[in-house]
């Protein structure tokens, strides 16, 4: 096609009005983008912010039930669950630790939680094993500074209705001391099996995988609460909803933490939308009426290619040509300008921001959204002019001249 090619040289001929044009676009584009980039940043930030402390994600069973092991299986495959294990006391227990070794040893009491594999409070260790436990940073200081590899004992009593209480001693090695961060409070991570163990003996049954007397009467063990964690914040929604529509009692008490920072997010994607829309439209009447003055400037061109047989729908070609191109240019230098603007923002911010943080953030999918958007508005405003190149008539020139 003639008429295309003719377009992109006379854009390339008047250089001066074409990068006029083109910085124009760019000095538009350019707070836009960073304007969003701070929204979709900020909020993303906060959100990474919540879901890295893994009591955001918690969600709490608040009532007595009897959970079967495939219920747990169930939400152990789902993709939304980061962790979940069961537990046979409806509430937290406590246990008390003392340090291995004769005399007088440090002692102190803790919770104390079964754990597994993708614990979030493990922090990246590996979970303990059956003769282990990982104590947090202020238990193992009461348990006079103990350190991986050290031995504990923990002590255990239940008091049957008739007869003398039992005491049950079980030497553990310290597997891993939790960093600060991670878990403040005096506590303590065992294997589940030996957790579960504790809890079927501590109600008087025997436990023959660890060799402790007690009932025999084939009890059954069961499961009356959980200890579970969503994958990350959006998903924490989705899964307390379920878990409520199910017939289960269930809060996550940080949620609504969350749900204000979607508030925001709403709040200022309103914000967003205002500038946008009234910059938009502002900028489509500008690049139209530059572009229906290029047409009336070189009329008398565009006559005399129709009088040589150009076809009218390529000569309506110039003006959408031209604005696409401004529009292609305009946003690439826009995202250039917005690549250092964004590093300075950042960079800026930097301080402020948890460890892989950006106060300014764009994905590519944004950027190509935006070309889109570019694209389609520089369509828009070429209507009009290529409206009025398609009322030129081949002799106007002649006449002209």
């Amino acid at each position: 096609m003639i008429g295309p090619g003719l377009s992109l040289r006379d854009m390339a001929h008047d250089r001066i009005d074409l990068l006029t044009r083109v910085f124009a676009l760019a000095a538009v584009l350019l707070p836009l983008l960073v304007l969003y980039s701070l929204r979709h940043g900020v909020i993303a930030t906060m959100v990474q912010e919540m879901s890295a402390d893994p009591r955001n994600r918690q969600i709490q069973l608040r009532q007595v039930v009897s959970l079967d092991p495939s219920f747990l299986d169930g939400l152990r495959a789902d993709p939304r669950v980061a962790f979940v294990v069961g537990t046979a006391s409806p509430i937290a227990g406590t246990l008390d630790f003392e340090l291995a070794g004769d005399g007088v040893v440090p002692r102190a009491s803790a919770l104390a939680m079964a754990s597994g594999p993708g614990d979030p409070l493990l922090g990246g260790h590996p979970p303990p094993g059956r003769g282990e436990v990982v104590l947090t940073p202020s238990l193992a200081a009461r348990l006079g500074g103990v350190q991986a590899g050290d031995r504990i004992e923990l002590n255990l009593l239940r008091q049957p209705r008739e007869g003398e209480a039992e005491l049950l001693e079980l030497p553990l090695t310290v597997a891993t001391v939790l960093d600060r961060a991670a878990w403040a409070e005096d506590g303590a991570l065992l294997d589940q099996t030996l957790m579960w163990g504790l809890e079927h003996w501590q109600d008087f049954n025997a436990v023959p995988a660890f060799g402790w007397p007690g009932r025999t009467d084939g009890s059954p063990f069961v499961l009356r609460n959980f200890r579970l964690y969503a994958r990350d914040m959006p998903a924490l929604r989705g899964l307390l909803g379920d878990l409520e529509n199910g017939g289960l009692n269930v809060a996550a008490d940080r949620l609504g933490d969350y749900e204000r920072v979607l508030a925001l997010d709403r709040a200022l994607g309103l914000v967003f939308l205002v500038v946008a829309g009234s910059t938009a439209a502002g900028l489509m009447v500008s690049l139209s009426a530059t572009l229906w003055a290029g047409v009336l400037r070189k009329r008398r061109t565009l006559s005399l290619l129709r009088l040589h047989g150009l076809p009218a729908g390529q000569t309506m070609l110039f003006p959408v040509i031209q604005a696409l191109g401004v529009a292609v240019m305009g946003w690439a230098l826009a995202v250039m300008l917005y690549g250092v603007v964004s590093a300075l923002l950042n960079l800026a911010l930097r301080d402020r921001l948890v460890a892989g943080g950006q106060a300014s953030l764009l994905t590519g999918w944004h950027l190509l959204a935006a070309l889109g958007l570019t694209l389609a508005l520089a369509l828009a405003a070429s209507a009009l002019a290529a409206w009025r190149v398609a009322r030129i008539e081949p002799g106007e020139g002649l006449h002209d001249s």
